[in-house]
């Protein structure tokens, strides 16, 4: 049965938060590194967590996400053998990944042959540590689902805030005491063997008792439903670099790197849909199981509109503060970002559309085809739009054409999900309130944006900062509340996740 509606919102805020949390400590570890290490060596400390994350997104292949969906369809000792079966899939994928990481290592010199010798020497030193550091952390990866799927949303909260704490203390930490790479890396190898004990350890205390022979899903229905969800995983990051990758070949450095700081979206409003969905998701199964359509057309429409409350004034609020905030971030003197701020703008009206995680409902559904499906037709379309918007717009036309490219692949997410739920594609999500919340933002921003121009020196981006932001957030919290866009109900919400009353 589901839970009350108001402890939903609680638990959801959990997750909310420790996404928000995770995502700023995953900020300031790169921040850090940039400040503490010279270019050479924060190039190969780049190198050796890209390799890491390929590696570790080539062996976990959707296996974690699959906990929502069998989770529900088991109970008791079984949900115990099922976790175990996960574990034991991802071990040995995990060995995989780390003979993969080793490979790279070995052809190093030829991956890198426009780096100096000693820079490739030490990325093969340490490349093995980084072998070793997935080898012990892949298997740990569904933890985090594991805890939200069996309705422990505060622990699986404290969890990802306990890891990614520890890796920012023991990776940027001895850096900051002025230790080397070496030291950094052994760093990360102490991190996953603390994360891999310390997972064994907590879910030994919350799971039933249990067996791996006590699963009941088949290898055959985990591997099914899993792998597209991991090939669709990998094309969603293939799809991240598409556009840049179009820059880079047809037009020059500078425009390169103007356009990679102007492709961006705002990682913390980006976090809040996949955190509320990833609480969802278990909601979403149950009622399909027992073809509850009401019950969770009503779910989804309340998680979309809770979301929309958060993500669409954010997300204006992004666009209006696009040119103080590249000027503060990026530009420095003798270097110059203006060109970045238009696709910043465009590329962030993107986030508009990001007002739920589609898949988790298509994974309800079973659908993990049509999840691979529209994350490979979204790169395809990324691409054929970019290449001649670019040669004809710049990188303007880039963020143009990955805008538009965005847009045709959520019409037909919209109208998949739609099959599922027996909707018409305009009836999937609750448009009347996501558009009356557009309404209000753009009705407020406008007039913010301009009045920011008009009473502020454009150079002194700081203060121009301070007074958008302020007066953006007060005047939509004003008349938004007038409005009835912002309720006494979503009021009370907002100062309980505040004052962290959900973490009591």
């Amino acid at each position: 049965m589901p839970e009350p509606s108001q402890n939903l919102t609680e638990k959801t805020g959990v997750v909310v938060f420790a996404r928000i949390i995770t995502t700023v400590i995953d900020l300031t570890i790169v921040i850090a590194t940039i400040q503490i290490l010279s270019k050479t060596d924060f190039a190969i400390i780049g190198y050796l967590l890209m390799v890491h994350e390929v590696a570790r997104n080539l062996a976990t292949l959707g296996f974690p996400e699959s906990v929502f969906y069998f989770f529900e369809r088991v109970g008791g000792s079984a949900k115990k053998g099922f976790m175990l079966q996960t574990t034991a899939i991802l071990s040995v994928t995990a060995v995989i990944a780390g003979l993969f990481i080793l490979v790279v290592s070995y052809f190093a010199p030829v991956l890198l042959a426009e780096w100096d010798a000693e820079s490739i020497q030490t990325v093969q030193n340490l490349l093995p540590l980084m072998a070793l550091a997935a080898i012990f952390e892949i298997p740990t990866w569904p933890v985090t689902n594991v805890l939200l799927a069996i309705d422990r949303q505060k622990q699986s909260a404290w969890f990802e805030m306990i890891t990614s704490g520890l890796i920012l203390l023991l990776l940027v930490g001895p850096l900051a005491l002025g230790f080397g790479l070496e030291i950094a890396i052994y760093g990360l190898v102490a991190y996953s063997l603390i994360r891999f004990a310390g997972s064994w350890i907590w879910l030994k205390l919350v799971m039933p008792e249990g067996k791996l022979s006590d699963s009941k899903i088949s290898l055959k229905e985990q591997v099914n439903f899993s792998v597209p969800l991991g090939l669709s995983s990998l094309v969603n990051k293939i799809n991240r670099y598409a556009d840049k990758f179009v820059v880079s070949v047809l037009l020059p450095a500078a425009a390169y790197a103007e356009y990679t700081i102007g492709a961006q979206e705002v990682p913390i409003i980006r976090v809040i849909p996949f955190a509320v969905g990833s609480v969802l998701i278990s909601r979403y199964v149950a009622f399909q199981i027992e073809d509850k359509k009401e019950e969770l057309l009503a779910l989804w429409y309340k998680g979309v509109e809770k979301v929309s409350l958060l993500v669409v004034p954010l997300t204006i609020l992004s666009i209006i503060i696009a040119s103080d905030l590249i000027s503060l971030v990026a530009e420095s003197e003798g270097t110059d970002y203006r060109n970045s701020v238009v696709p910043f703008m465009i590329y962030n009206l993107i986030v508009l559309l990001r007002v739920t995680n589609y898949g988790s409902l298509l994974q309800a559904f079973g659908d993990t085809k049509g999840v691979f499906y529209l994350s490979l037709n979204l790169v395809i379309a990324n691409i054929l739009l970019s290449v001649p918007l670019t040669i004809y717009f710049g990188i303007t036309g880039t963020a143009v054409g990955t805008l538009i490219a965005n847009v045709y692949n959520w019409i037909i997410t919209l109208k998949r999900i739609g099959g599922h739920m027996e909707l018409p594609a305009h009836k999937v999500l609750p448009f009347p309130y996501y558009l009356k919340v557009l309404a209000t933002a753009l009705m407020v921003g406008i007039p913010v944006w301009y009045s920011r121009f008009l009473l502020i020196d454009v150079t002194n981006d700081i203060l121009g900062l301070a007074y958008s932001i302020s007066l953006f957030l007060l005047t939509f919290a004003l008349i938004g509340t007038l409005l009835n866009v912002i309720t006494a109900r979503d009021w009370k919400q907002f100062k309980d996740w505040a004052t962290l009353k959900f973490l009591s």
